[in-house]
């Protein structure tokens, strides 16, 4: 008991513990697992649970994790280092998303998925647990012990802000298809239109080429010479075959 009231005393406990499991501990196991494109959409999330820590967890370990206006230097750090491993992660999904389809549906993607990643997870978080606490405090004579009724709805506010991920990203990527797949058939008639050009084209060079052979090979005077001779040799040929009979 006197080791774990030692830790307990440790300051800043709660951060520690934090960042060991969610930022070291969970992005290693998935990495080691090949998870890559689980840990992108997981890295945006981190946000919600620290928030989430920090409402219903005990105030002497998570109350410097995360907070929403910061003025101490701990809560500042700790915070906005949070802040930046989720703006990575909504990178990450953004260039992977463009990867895909075009820039402008990737921005969009990015702009919707920042909206639903902080905004949610900070002042909506907030908002949720602060009216859920009042609404079951008032309207029930039940005691919440450790504020697991905060723990329970945000949770499933985690799980809301994520289906919202999920439909978002569907969406914009239907629309991206739709606008790949009309850029590719634009591309499509365009080079049908430019291969019968070209094939139009040649049938007009060769035409060209065979009448300037033809009027060549009547205007030679050697061919007309060699056509002479040829005929001489012929009806020569010819009258001695017919004085040898």
């Amino acid at each position: 008991m006197d080791l774990v009231t030692l830790c307990l005393k440790i300051p800043n406990l709660g951060i520690l513990l934090y960042y060991l499991i969610f930022v070291v501990i969970v992005p290693y196991i998935l990495i080691y697992a090949n998870k890559l494109s689980v840990l992108k959409f997981y890295m945006p999330i981190m946000v919600a649970f620290a928030h989430l820590l920090t409402k219903v967890g005990s105030s002497e370990m998570f109350s410097s994790l995360y907070q929403l206006n910061p003025v101490e230097f701990v809560p500042f750090l700790s915070s906005n280092f949070i802040n930046v491993f989720s703006l990575f992660g909504i990178l990450w999904q953004c260039i992977d998303f463009s990867r895909k389809y075009n820039l402008t549906n990737s921005i969009i993607y990015g702009i919707l998925l920042f909206i639903v990643a902080l905004p949610f997870a900070r002042v909506g978080l907030k908002f949720v647990l602060d009216h859920v606490d009042k609404y079951l405090k008032e309207k029930t004579k039940m005691e919440y012990k450790y504020n697991w009724h905060l723990i329970v709805f945000g949770l499933l506010y985690i799980i809301f802000i994520l289906g919202i991920q999920a439909i978002l990203m569907t969406l914009v990527g239907f629309s991206g298809e739709l606008s790949v797949a009309s850029i590719n058939n634009v591309n499509n008639v365009n080079n049908v239109n430019n291969l019968d050009k070209d094939i139009q084209k040649l049938e007009n060079t060769n035409l060209k080429n065979n009448s300037n052979k033809s009027t060549n090979n009547g205007n030679n005077p050697s061919k007309k010479f060699v056509n002479k001779f040829m005929l001489s040799n012929i009806g020569n040929f010819n009258k001695r075959m017919r004085k040898n009979k």
